[in-house]
């Protein structure tokens, strides 16, 4: 069994974390054109977009939507280090980050019209508030974007739970989808269309075990010292002795709207 357990909160970063997550979850061309496409379609309906990147992390979407579409990015983070990396990529006029927390977001009502929740609904404390301050500072007929892993959807990491079968633990920790959605449907939002993406991670193994060595995935970070290196050796040889083959995971993407107001629905009928 591990040592630690996950729950909101349980994985610091401020720490060695902020400064290795670029690296070790950084994404190809492919992939930036594979998540573009899954999000323009719901920026390109409002026109000059304003767009929520909450817990931005170190800015990697928040500066590929500032860099693709027409839209002013607002990146969102509870962890300081996070941001001071993400500060470092070069700056855009319509990209600025700030700290806070996805319970407490410090933007105006209606201010948004897309919110962007990447790998980070498991590390919400409180979701239902979280959902509520998103209700509250989207548009009518925003979007909430959500990607990420669910505990009941691990077959989608195979790779990762192959070498490193200890982080299933702290997986089934997670939220399961429908317990996200029975949030967010308290809050008001409805459930649009839930997708499985087929994303190419890495290349081959050798490129996986690189960034697992960098231990900046929550799972990863929390497994004790000793078994982390077991499984990291195990993988290295795998990535030695087996053919190289690229390492594909499947990321669940829930797409969620919010009511869109009365006085909309009539004049558009």
């Amino acid at each position: 069994m591990p040592d630690k357990i996950f729950q909101p909160g349980s994985v610091d970063y401020e720490g060695t974390i902020a400064a290795t997550y670029s690296a070790a979850r950084s994404y190809s061309a492919e992939t930036a054109d594979l998540w573009t496409a899954a999000v323009e379609p719901f920026i390109t309906q409002a026109g000059a977009a304003t767009v929520l990147d909450l817990g931005c992390g170190t800015g990697r979407f928040s500066n590929l939507f500032a860099e693709r579409f027409q839209a002013q990015v607002i990146g969102l983070d509870p962890a300081l280090a996070m941001l001071h990396s993400a500060t470092k990529a070069a700056a855009r006029a319509n990209l600025c980050y700030a700290v806070a927390r996805g319970e407490e977001i410090p933007l105006r009502d209606a201010c948004c019209d897309l919110a962007w929740l990447s790998q980070v609904i498991h590390h919400i404390t409180d979701r239902k508030a979280c959902a509520r301050e998103l209700r509250r500072v989207l548009k009518p007929g925003g979007y909430v974007l959500i990607r990420g892993a669910f505990a009941d959807r691990l077959d989608a990491f195979p790779t990762l739970l192959r070498f490193f079968p200890g982080t299933r633990e702290f997986m089934l920790q997670f939220p399961t989808v429908e317990q996200v959605l029975v949030d967010f449907r308290h809050a008001g939002f409805s459930l649009e269309k839930a997708e499985r993406v087929r994303q190419k991670t890495c290349d081959n193994l050798a490129e996986f075990a690189e960034r697992t060595r960098l231990r900046a995935d929550s799972t990863l970070s929390l497994l004790n010292d000793d078994e982390f290196e077991r499984c990291q050796s195990a993988l290295e040889r795998a990535a030695r002795e087996e053919p190289p083959q690229p390492v594909i995971e499947i990321i669940e993407l829930l797409v969620l709207s919010a009511p869109v107001a009365e006085a909309h629905r009539v004049s558009a009928q």
